[in-house]
């Protein structure tokens, strides 16, 4: 399964979704963007998703910021996850998306982002790469690879940061 998400940027803030699933017990904040249909293209896909969660017109990308590749232990399902830069952007936040998980899309300082990431989003998978990336810590076109472990947990085995920046 591969997963596209958005990085959109309004001065020092970025736009966040508050989603909750039908089986969540409690809502979280990611960034907007959800699963690529088959035979949908990357870009297409990651402008369909964010125009659905947050009525936001994705004009232009920018860069891949990084991508996340998560299987279980026996290898028998991977998911990665591409996240990119938005370069150029238009519209009004206004929430349209058929799935009905979004409950609100909004702009927050890059900060705040960060401490409601951290504090809501359960999977460490989506939650330490986009932290780190939004500190700094990783520059744009890292590579994060986690496996499940028999236990259940998510273990990163390897990272692989882009030092020609």
């Amino acid at each position: 399964m591969q997963i596209v998400a958005g990085i959109i940027r309004r001065g020092d803030e970025i736009l966040l979704v508050e989603q909750q699933g039908r089986d969540d017990p409690t809502s979280s904040y990611a960034l907007p963007g959800g699963r690529v249909e088959p035979g949908e293209l990357l870009i297409d896909a990651l402008a369909r998703e964010v125009r659905e969660e947050t009525g936001i017109i994705v004009c232009e990308i920018a860069r891949l910021a990084y991508l996340a590749q998560h299987t279980r232990i026996d290898a028998s399902d991977i998911v990665t996850v591409f996240v990119f830069e938005i370069a150029i952007w238009d519209g009004e936040i206004c929430v349209n998306d058929p799935d009905d998980f979004i409950l609100q899309a909004r702009f927050v300082p890059v900060p705040e982002a960060i401490d409601l990431l951290e504090k809501t989003l359960d999977y460490r998978v989506m939650r330490e790469p986009i932290v780190a990336y939004l500190r700094g810590e990783t520059r744009a076109g890292a590579l994060w690879f986690y496996r499940r472990q028999a236990d259940g947990e998510d273990k990163l085995v390897a990272r692989v940061v882009n030092s020609g920046q």
